[in-house]
């Protein structure tokens, strides 16, 4: 009889939902004994845990279950290593490692500067420009340049022999799981996310995991998807200052941070217009002066190329706010007083006018990240394509920032209307269970719906 012990974790959106929080809160599970780990990640995404004390570690090939003491570590042929990035997180990781070994597969190639380089001349598509395509296409075509990982301290080489040995003692054990950590999002897929050539430089799913990992599809046990209420993307602009598209999100509406975090803060949804409910002053010489003290690369990423020609009495009251908040972050502050709206009072502990920047940067390229509502039949697809156990909704704070760093039963927690309906449009639409909310990026933050794995 076939053991069903795998656990996939996915990414349902355009990444960043937050993969590695749901794989710290099963691998911390005690309830959940958790023998293999597998990854298949390159350096051009980081998977960051943040455990109960708010102290963070950024994993890129590494599995995100190195925080669970007693589960062996595999690195998979779907990955590709750059040894600089990868000595780098070894050195982060090492603690958490003890005597551990961290198996990779002989397959697993290395990523020269020459690799990133050739994508830096040649990708006019989003990219973060880590090599991550340029290696996969040497190694699609047997390039005889190519180098393949030697080893490191303890991250040692198997022959594929040995990997497959190794991982079906586990696979074969039915007392304990296996977890397959997903990488990039589903709407970044080469073949099936509808974005191209807005895309990662391989298929993202399930069924991806369980080949590149050299397992059969009869030991799933169940996927489980992260997803967020409102999409991202990269940034259109490099770290560098050029522009190049990172796409949109299919029929979602671009949303500025903005939006979020009024709607958020007040209990509604984010649509077009919104802003103009509140009193406002668009006092040109204030605007004029944002302009002035907002960075270069701020204003390209608001106004595009050609910021230099936008006139101040062309900018909207959502572009000024916009303004004024990438001034605000510039400076370090992700909790300000507008100088341009008049806002109610969220409560006592908060001065008038208080907005919270609930804006984010991605791991590698620390650029803001681009925000979308959400196209709910691409999501719909991804569904399709994995039919997943259940739904994380994580950054659930976005659609009612209350809730931020809540955690327990959801029986025990009173949901307006508002978000009530959301919940069952969600289920309704996807036909899949919602799990739990994620609240806040910390270990056990989250609100618990469904427990996590199949009984």
């Amino acid at each position: 009889m076939v053991v069903k012990n795998v656990i996939s974790v996915i990414d349902g959106a355009a990444g960043s939902c937050g993969k590695a929080k749901l794989v710290g809160e099963i691998a911390t599970d005690k309830t959940i004994p958790l023998n293999a780990a597998i990854t298949h990640c390159m350096p051009n995404a980081g998977h960051t845990f943040v455990d109960e004390k708010g102290n963070a570690i950024v994993f890129r090939n590494i599995p995100v279950s190195a925080i669970n003491p007693n589960t062996e570590l595999f690195i998979g042929p779907g990955s590709a290593i750059d040894m600089e990035v990868f000595m780098e997180e070894y050195a982060k990781v090492e603690p958490l490692l003890g005597d551990r070994k961290i198996y990779v597969h002989e397959m697993v190639p290395l990523i020269e500067e020459r690799h990133k380089e050739y994508e830096r001349r040649t990708i006019t598509s989003g990219s973060t420009f880590k090599g991550c395509g340029a290696v996969t296409q040497e190694k699609v075509i047997r390039k005889p340049e190519l180098q393949f990982f030697k080893g490191y301290k303890n991250a040692l080489v198997c022959s594929n022999e040995e990997w497959m040995d190794r991982l079906y003692s586990h696979l074969d054990n039915p007392n304990g799981y296996v977890v397959m950590e997903g990488a990039q999002g589903c709407d970044l897929d080469l073949n099936h996310s509808g974005n191209y050539p807005y895309v990662t430089s391989r298929n993202v799913s399930t069924a991806q995991l369980l080949a590149d990992s050299g397992i059969s599809a009869e030991r799933l046990l169940e996927t489980l998807m992260v997803i967020r209420p409102f999409p991202i993307r990269i940034s259109d602009i490099t770290r560098d200052g050029r522009f190049i598209s990172s796409g949109s999100y299919g029929t979602g509406d671009r949303l500025m941070w903005t939006q979020l975090n009024l709607s958020s803060m007040y209990g509604s949804y984010p649509f077009k217009g919104d802003v103009e409910c509140y009193p406002y002053d668009l006092e040109p010489r204030r605007i004029k002066k944002l302009m002035v003290h907002c960075p270069e690369v701020y204003l390209k990423q608001l106004f595009g190329m050609g910021y230099r020609l936008k006139k101040i009495e062309e900018i909207t009251l959502l572009e000024a706010l916009e303004l004024e908040r990438l001034v605000y972050k510039s400076r370090g502050f992700s909790e300000y007083e507008s100088r341009i709206i008049e806002l109610p009072m969220i409560s006592s502990e908060y001065p008038p006018n208080t907005i919270i920047d609930q804006s984010e940067q991605t791991s590698v390229t620390k650029m803001e990240r681009k925000l979308y509502d959400l196209d709910i039949q691409k999501l719909k697809n991804n569904c399709r394509i994995n039919t997943p156990y259940a739904l994380y909704l994580n950054f659930y704070q976005h659609l009612d920032l209350s809730y931020e760093h809540k955690c327990g039963n959801f029986e025990d927690y009173y949901f307006n209307r508002y978000v009530r309906n959301y919940f069952d449009w969600l289920e309704s639409e996807t036909n899949r269970d919602i799990c739990a909310l994620g609240t806040g990026a910390k270990n056990r933050e989250y609100i618990l719906k469904k427990e996590f794995i199949r009984r």
